[in-house]
């Protein structure tokens, strides 16, 4: 079985942006009842260690990650998400994503796996052959900010486990 990078990238990523919007409604239940007033505002403060980027960062680092991987591997430059504070910025840019997403098909990525992916720096350009850019950071870097979104959730108390984080499994087949 081969994939192409349509298939590693876009249900990979509709997957985890899914799974940060259940996370949302998860959120927003528990902080509107536990936080005396203060409600889904403590989203902004939320971090596992002084030096890590907040709640609202994961988010936006999801998104750029994977709707940026999806521009490049097109040929299209990348657009960062605006800076998010609210819950409604969070669930919107989450939305625009997956509806930038919704619509992508395998066709819209042909000549894909043989483009060069260059990421600017400050200290040098990174050249990567698009397959390497894909396995080795577009997907780790969505899944580990989803991941760092999911832990900070879970570290404030919100009631989620791993089948939050998993999202919906595909349906069980019957053996006949």
């Amino acid at each position: 079985m081969t994939f192409s990078l349509f298939d590693l990238t876009v249900p990979r990523f509709q997957r985890a942006l899914g799974v940060l919007l259940g996370l949302l409604g998860k959120a927003e239940g528990h902080f509107e009842s536990a936080t005396a007033g203060r409600g889904v505002a403590v989203l902004g403060d939320l971090r596992l260690a002084p030096d890590m980027n907040p709640f609202p960062f994961q988010i936006a680092s999801a998104i750029d990650n994977a709707v940026g991987a999806t521009r490049r591997l097109r040929g299209l430059a990348p657009d960062d998400v605006a800076r998010l504070s609210t819950l409604e910025d969070m669930r919107g840019a989450l939305n625009r994503a997956l509806g930038e997403l919704a619509v992508l098909t395998p066709a819209d990525f042909e000549g894909a796996a043989d483009r060069e992916i260059v990421l600017p720096n400050p200290k040098g350009a990174r050249h990567l052959p698009a397959p390497d850019y894909v396995l080795n950071l577009a997907l780790p870097n969505v899944l580990f900010h989803t991941s760092m979104a999911y832990a900070l959730l879970r570290a404030a108390g919100v009631d989620i486990g791993k089948r939050d984080f998993l999202g919906p499994l595909p349906p069980r087949r019957v053996d006949v």
